[in-house]
């Protein structure tokens, strides 16, 4: 705060008060102005004392290192106006958080996928890298503003079965993530690539792959996809707006499910191939009893 401007307004006002007093004081101390004119002076002089007060308060409180904030009042037109010091304040407000929770899964009742044959396939086991979040639905994958929602599978990836029940209380092991308070227009869920592969060690349910199928006889098959390292990007479920918002001081819970019917599985070689499509659903988080 710069103390030589509060008090050279406050200075200021003060002299404007004593200019009042001496005007009036030439004028017959008010004898002989009306009525009108003595309520207008008595007025006035109230609200510029009361003013000085308030002004003083608002540069005590407003200033930030060599910055404050002020409030100039025009005597003769009754308005005022703010005005910011320059160079601006070194601090700013604190930006308000939510909580976002995630799971990852298909929804209740369907465990495999579609088909009659026998076997079928009961797991899609696919390592996730990241889960991001931006506020617009025509970001690009190198534009900035993406955050991360799992910023732990960064260094460690995890496998999530992509057929486990979204509902499920261990649909996926993710941690909440704190995220700027605000609406969001779409996802993006990114699968790790080959180079991630030892990241995972004794917790790979595919041995020695990455991604995997498993049939109801047991049989692991290799997933592969379209490139080394996929990144998917989806969009609410929200046919108002195609948002979702994150509450300051609230949470939302986002479940990314498996579209079972737009989903495409495909033998290649030894391996299947895997085009998956995914629904992103937001909602409220379950209300968890106190005992």
């Amino acid at each position: 705060m710069a103390p030589p401007l509060g008090d050279s307004r406050r200075a200021g006002y003060k002299a404007r008060i004593e200019d009042l007093d001496r005007f009036v004081a030439a004028h017959h101390n008010l004898a002989g102005v009306s009525l009108l004119g003595c309520a207008v002076y008595l007025r006035l002089r109230r609200t510029l004392s009361r003013f000085l007060s308030l002004t003083s308060c608002v540069l005590c409180a407003a200033g930030c290192h060599n910055s404050c904030y002020s409030f100039a009042f025009n005597g003769t037109s009754g308005t005022g106006n703010v005005s910011v010091s320059n160079p601006p304040p070194s601090c700013s407000l604190s930006t308000a958080n939510g909580t976002v929770q995630l799971k990852i899964g298909i929804p209740p009742g369907a465990h495999s996928m579609p088909g009659t044959e026998e076997p079928h396939f009961t797991h899609l086991y696919v390592t996730v890298a990241g889960v991001d979040a931006h506020p617009s639905a025509l970001s690009e994958e190198d534009s900035p503003g993406w955050q991360p929602l799992t910023a732990e599978l960064q260094e460690h990836p995890r496998q999530v079965d992509l057929l486990a029940d979204s509902s499920g209380t261990n649909t996926a092991p993710l941690l909440d993530a704190v995220l700027p308070a605000g609406f969001y227009s779409q996802i993006r869920l990114r699968f790790a690539g080959l180079s991630e592969n030892e990241k995972l060690g004794d917790a790979n349910a595919c041995r020695r792959a990455l991604h995997c199928a498993m049939t109801s006889a047991g049989r692991i098959l290799p997933l592969t996809f379209a490139t080394p390292a996929p990144s998917f990007r989806i969009s609410p479920d929200n046919p108002v707006d195609g948002r979702f918002y994150v509450p300051p001081d609230g949470a939302v819970l986002l479940t990314i499910e498996l579209d079972r019917d737009r989903t495409f599985l495909r033998p290649a070689n030894d391996s299947f191939a895997l085009a998956p499509e995914f629904r992103l659903i937001a909602g409220r988080p379950p209300v968890v009893p106190e005992f």
